[in-house]
């Protein structure tokens, strides 16, 4: 997934998005109870607004970032 995200921040500036690394940041999957890989989470406003596990299209994820 990390280069359809990585494609997608480049030309969707209307969202932050970020990658993270599990195994360099098991102390920020454990926080957000991340169990599959991989796992996006929409934060919205400081809460979970959705989370989305399992690869998806990049027509998917920025369906998901925009709902």
């Amino acid at each position: 997934m990390r280069p359809v995200v990585s494609k997608i921040a480049g030309e969707d500036a209307t969202v932050d998005y970020y990658y993270v690394d599990v195994d360099q940041s098991p102390e920020l999957a454990m926080k957000f109870g991340v169990q599959s890989i991989p796992t996006m989470i929409l934060i919205k406003d400081g809460k979970e607004a959705g989370r989305k596990i399992g690869a998806a299209r990049e027509a998917d994820v920025l369906k998901f970032a925009h709902s």
